[in-house]
């Protein structure tokens, strides 16, 4: 009985991650926040059990930190854990792109093509970010390497909700454009190598911004 409870629960469970991960992202949970079962359960209309699963999924992301009897917080990461997270995204994101290189169909590019017009157009944070996500994951997803392109998307979502300072007014969404159409143009050129180096200095020119917001931003 309880497994048949907890099956029917996880899409209630993967919903409120989903909308919980998204508050993060965009700020609304700041680091050092408290999520509290019982509220939470309110706000989404639920029992506390699908709650309870939201929050461990996402304590395993390291979006959250769960202390016994004291509840969830939003983690509060510090320059060294970002480094190393930017670290492994650029290992992770490049050996991706070099096996999913030779893998990409004309379609597929085209697809990226657009993906970018779009997010050259795009104003709205929380839609930029959505449009991003896409795009790498677009570069990646002819790899076919499902256990490395879950543990890179997990590495982004640590990482996501500092592309929301970064990104107002804007004054960074055309540098990582221009980095993104470097990214395609050696893919469209047949090079492979070269889009590996403009994606790893895609990725350290990242990390210097989030690095360099981190240390701006008031300790909590």
């Amino acid at each position: 009985m309880s497994s048949d409870r907890s099956a029917a629960a996880l899409p209630t469970a993967r919903h409120i991650a989903e909308a919980l991960r998204r508050d993060i992202d965009l700020g609304r949970l700041p680091a050092g926040a408290a999520l509290r079962q019982e509220e939470l359960a309110a706000r989404f209309g639920v029992s506390r059990l699908p709650v309870r699963e939201a929050l461990a999924h996402l304590e395993a992301e390291g979006l959250l930190v769960v202390h016994p009897n004291r509840g969830a917080f939003v983690t509060a990461p510090d320059a060294d854990e970002v480094r190393e997270l930017f670290d492994l995204r650029v290992l992770i994101e490049t050996d991706l792109l070099a096996r999913a290189a030779a893998q990409l169909t004309e379609r597929e590019l085209r697809r990226l093509e657009v993906l970018q017009q779009q997010l050259d157009l795009e104003d709205q944070p929380e839609e930029w970010l959505r449009l991003d996500r896409d795009f790498h994951h677009g570069l990646y997803a002819p790899a076919a390497r499902p256990h490395s392109l879950a543990l890179a998307a997990s590495l982004r979502a640590r990482v996501n909700r500092f592309y929301r300072s970064l990104f107002r007014p804007n004054q960074h969404a055309g540098t990582w454009g221009a980095e993104h159409r470097a990214i395609l143009a050696a893919l469209r050129h047949g090079d492979p190598d070269a889009a590996q180096r403009a994606l790893r200095a895609h990725l350290e020119h990242t990390a210097t911004l989030t690095l360099a917001s981190l240390q701006a931003a008031p300790e909590v």
